[in-house]
């Protein structure tokens, strides 16, 4: 099966970049067209419709993994049976939406803290908006399995182009809604209507992709028992995720108040943003592994765990180089905001994110794939206690953030050295040497060369010129050490003979015109 990683990569960035400038535009017409208030509202109706993700409980990743083995290929009628079983499933975790829209629509005073002057009018349309956003959680939740499916066939980029669709006419419907004068509620209903036919859309994209795709509505319980075990793991790993990640916020605040979680925002949005960037690569790992797993190729998945690892190093050892140096001339070009403490934070978090990066998320997500599902869940599980508990015992003694900081870069290290690292050397017969100085230290040496030209440049520029062109002359050097390094040191030999060609073809039409 020829694997399309590169189509899947580039359209993966592409479509991150449309959402990210339809995201950015869309939010600041919200801001001017509906106020403070709605806006509030719109992000709370959202923030529930995120949380109802919480009930698909890894049966989206099961969907994914079992289209990855290929089983529709060689049994098609159990692979009808086993996505049928997960779709029925989700059906079920769905209809749970609807009673607690109820609730919510009851508690509707508490759940949107509305001042006691709130007209009946008011609070209707909050219920009204509040009803519709349940409902469209309610039949938009089940679909949710086909783009899982998608990425299972390796054919990302189709999800992607849907995506980007999606996005630009949503862009479009927003624009005319606001130039007819309409408000919140038709805005709803039009995003809600655009979210589910994208769904719909996925849906096709599978039926074209699996001759003799159909969902039966029938659940086999033997089918549901296999994958719940392969799910419920998965659902760990992802609540364990879930409280590192909300919980650094909400340690800070309780312990330490609302200004030192400003602080900590600040600080970490950029190395949190570097990760953001890097996983779109990132996401071809799963379905390989499973691929090539279940047909039992240990070496050839080797190899591309080690060059996938390599890849994301190259580029996250240069910007985590970079964040190290400019952190503070980052942080307030784009905040305007002068913290030396931020900075430091920044710091911290931006190595914490590059070892996550290289050293975690490519080996959890093979590992996940590989059956080592229970083995991650036991180490997330430990990790969430450990720490919870160490986070909780370092506030007592000093009330600061670093300490949650250390906390979680501390347990993350435990977890990852002493268990995943391990255990992934094991399960792939990796060459501990040749995985150190291949993937590690070969890329790391390339961007502390490049460091020591962008510091050179901070330590004698600083203060004399604008940040704008301080932070423009460190990208391009940095451009200019990485571009030919890309050539000689990341492409193999059929790369460096694609690259030749497409370089001759770019210079043969620029002489021609």
């Amino acid at each position: 099966m020829k694997i399309p990683f590169f189509k899947n990569t580039v359209t993966n960035y592409f479509s991150m970049f449309v959402r990210l400038v339809q995201g950015i535009l869309v939010t600041r017409w919200l801001i001017s067209h509906l106020g403070e208030a709605q806006y509030g509202l719109w992000v709370m109706l959202w923030s529930f419709f995120s949380y109802a993700l919480l009930l698909d409980l890894g049966f989206g990743v099961a969907a994914q993994k079992v289209t990855a083995t290929q089983l529709y290929k060689q049994d098609l009628e159990k692979y009808n049976h086993t996505i049928s079983s997960i779709f029925l499933s989700h059906v079920s975790m769905a209809l749970l939406i609807l009673p607690l829209t109820f609730v919510g629509i009851y508690y509707i005073r508490e759940l949107f803290h509305l001042p006691a002057d709130a007209t009946e009018e008011y609070i209707y349309f909050c219920r009204e908006a509040l009803l519709l956003s349940g409902l469209a959680a309610t039949i938009v939740f089940p679909l949710g399995v086909f783009p899982e499916i998608l990425v299972g066939l390796q054919k990302i980029y189709l999800r992607n182009y849907i995506i980007i669709i999606s996005k630009i006419v949503e862009l479009t419907g927003v624009i005319v809604i606001f130039a007819l004068g309409w408000g919140l509620f038709k805005l709803l209903f039009f995003v809600m209507l655009v979210m589910g036919i994208t769904q719909l859309a996925m849906l096709v994209a599978v039926w074209k992709n699996i001759p003799g795709f159909r969902i039966r509505f029938a659940l086999d319980k033997e089918v549901l028992k296999g994958i719940f075990h392969f799910s419920r793991a998965v659902y760990i790993i992802s609540i364990g995720r879930m409280i590192w990640e909300r919980g650094m916020f909400l340690l800070i605040s309780i312990f330490c108040g609302l200004a030192p979680v400003g602080i900590f925002q600040l600080g970490s949005r950029i190395p949190f943003l570097m990760q953001q960037i890097a996983l779109p690569y990132v996401e071809n790992i799963s379905p390989i592994s499973a691929l090539l797993h279940s047909r039992k190729r240990t070496m050839h998945l080797a190899q591309i765990l080690l060059r996938s690892i390599r890849w994301v190093n190259f580029f996250a050892a240069g910007a985590t180089i970079m964040i190290m140096i400019y952190a503070p001339r980052i942080i307030l070009f784009l905040f305007n905001v002068v913290s030396d403490e931020a900075a430091f934070i920044c710091r911290l978090m931006i190595l914490f994110v590059y070892f996550l990066l290289v050293l975690r998320i490519i080996p959890e997500k093979f590992l996940t794939m590989a059956e080592e599902h229970k083995f991650l869940a036991k180490v997330q599980s430990f990790e969430s206690i450990f720490f919870i508990v160490i986070s909780i015992i370092g506030l007592q003694i000093k009330q600061h953030e670093l300490i949650v900081v250390g906390a979680m870069i501390l347990t993350k290290l435990i977890g990852t050295v002493g268990f995943v690292l391990p255990r992934l050397i094991k399960r792939t017969g990796l060459r501990l040497r040749y995985f150190v100085l291949y993937s590690l230290f070969e890329p790391a040496l390339l961007a502390l060369a490049t460091g020591m030209v962008c510091y050179w440049q901070y330590y004698f520029l600083r203060g004399q010129i604008h940040e704008f062109f301080l932070l423009a002359l460190a990208g391009i050097s940095g451009v200019l050490i990485y571009f030919p390094a890309l050539y000689y040191m990341m492409f193999d030999h059929v790369e460096k003979v694609r690259a030749k060609r497409i370089f001759s073809k770019i210079t043969g039409r620029l002489r021609r015109t």
